[in-house]
């Protein structure tokens, strides 16, 4: 065994501003895109109750000159937010105005209170994606803001992927199967719907804006963890930037290294649970710009349980992604990096590299990437630091990406973090470059302005879009942006 360290990987802002921390690094040097004198109007859509529109712009009026920093021994984990105007770090501001906001009559809410569990799901995704269809016809928002009335709250049973990850594992099973005999969701029901609108949406929960929320709070108890008041306007704001098409920061490349394709490849379970798996591959550059690409049904072998693609389907699904990389880019990667969550078959390895080949690549790396319940022990009162890399061999090694943090001057987390593994089905980079990049591809989370996530977004995002894309009729529009699945 070996053991490695991987210093904190930097992100680069706008005017080349490098930084570690993604809201210091926000602050010091503005997005990405950042233009000196170019100040951004995002028209902005809302749907929900006056109460929760009012309730909603009000607190986003408020976070526009700033919301003060958490008191807190850790500075550099709960800093301030510096607004979001014309003269703030965003150089950008919103546009709300009364025909941007579209009321839900309360006789509306009260006819779905009559309803059983079920039955108010579905009544409630048709009452909100009818109003998002409406404001997307008329005005066009570059996003809607759905304000969930307090009424369909017990609806939305979204997991969220902050400090909650490691507590809601232990319970997945029992969630799985609910009363009514689906895992029907709210708010992966609704993506779905808007999807067809072509209308990005943020659903919002009135504890982010709420101070009185506090039975709401109690209800999602063991569901989400309230963030303190900066964070939540930290993280909702870096969303609605990032689903208006704009980017607020990449992961550093040198300039040498050559031009790589990220792709993460999943399967997720139909609807109706039937022994059908479908594939989906996600396809990244370092700035994080990338489309969903979904693959053919795979059906289950009886002796074997993992789905697994032909060589034929490998080949489609790559060849697809990569004319997907270029349509998108505008040029070819010189390098693919394939994540997947479990092992690879020899004809998936046969399509991989036949695609590979035919696309006329330099180099490629396939692996295997899963969360670890290896773990190493630390003297003192943290866990391990995060970028810890244990190497077991040549082609298997573990990596912290959730641990304690240098920068925050503490472990951020609640629970003893798991670690990541990957194996290395064959590569060409070494294991410890790999690992670097697993570890840079964590901070590519547009939902999350904390740096230390636990997954790469190669398959971060593929439990995200499955949840989505189940609700997506086979022949259904797939918009091919994240920001309508986030």
């Amino acid at each position: 065994m070996k053991l490695d360290f991987l210093e904190e990987p930097e992100l680069e802002f706008g005017r080349r501003g490098r930084h570690v921390d993604i809201r210091q690094g926000l602050k010091m040097y503005g997005p990405l895109d950042t233009v000196d004198d170019d100040v951004r109007r995002i028209r902005i859509g809302i749907v929900g109750t006056q109460q929760t529109i009012d309730g909603l712009r009000r607190w986003l009026e408020r976070c526009a000159t700033g919301v003060d920093a958490k008191k807190s021994r850790q500075p550099n984990l709960f800093p301030d937010f510096p607004g979001f105007g014309d003269h703030s770090p965003f150089q950008a501001s919103f546009e709300i105005d009364e025909a941007s906001c579209r009321v839900i009559p309360p006789r509306e809410l009260r006819e779905i209170s009559n309803h059983s569990h079920y039955g108010a799901l579905i009544r409630g995704v048709e009452l909100l994606s009818n109003e998002v269809r409406a404001l997307s016809e008329e005005i066009r928002p570059a996003v809607v803001l759905v304000a969930l009335p307090y009424e369909l709250v017990g609806l939305d049973d979204d997991e969220d992927d902050g400090e909650n990850a490691e507590a809601k594992e232990v319970h997945q099973g029992e969630r799985e199967e609910l009363a009514y005999g689906s895992d029907l969701d709210l708010h992966h029901m609704l993506k779905a719907a808007a999807m067809k609108f072509g209308q990005p949406i943020q659903i919002v929960l009135p504890t982010t804006y709420d101070p009185n929320a506090k039975a709401i709070a109690d209800k999602l108890e063991g569901k989400r963890k309230l963030q303190d008041e900066a964070t939540r306007a930290w993280n909702l704001h870096i969303a609605l930037y990032y689903k208006a098409n704009y980017r607020p920061w990449r992961i550093v490349r040198n300039s040498n290294d050559l031009k790589t394709c990220f792709v993460g490849i999943n399967f997720y379970r139909s609807l109706d649970k039937v022994n059908l798996m479908t594939s989906m591959a996600q396809v990244y550059d370092e700035r994080g710009e990338g489309v969903i690409v979904r693959g053919k049904p795979v059906a289950l072998k009886k002796d074997d349980p993992i789905p697994h693609l032909s060589s034929e389907d490998a080949f489609t699904l790559i060849a697809h992604a990569l004319t997907e990389y270029r349509r998108e880019h505008k040029h070819s990667p010189a390098r693919l990096v394939l994540h997947k969550s479990s092992n690879y078959s020899a004809e998936e390895l046969l399509g991989f590299n036949q695609a590979v080949e035919d696309q006329r690549l330099d180099t490629a790396d396939f692996l295997v990437v899963e969360k670890s319940f290896t773990r190493l022990f630390r003297e003192g009162s943290y866990p391990p630091l995060r970028g810890t890399l244990l190497s077991l061999d040549d082609r298997n090694h573990v990596l912290y990406t959730k641990g304690s943090v240098p920068y925050y001057s503490t472990f951020p987390g609640m629970y003893v973090p798991r670690t990541l593994r990957f194996k290395i089905a064959q590569g060409d980079e070494s294991p410890r470059n790999l690992a670097e990049e697993i570890l840079a591809l964590t901070k590519l989370n547009w939902n999350n302005t904390q740096f230390d996530g636990g997954e790469p977004i190669t398959m971060r995002v593929a439990r995200q879009v499955g949840k989505v894309l189940k609700y997506v009729a086979s022949d259904g529009l797939v918009q091919p942006k994240y920001s309508f699945y986030m």
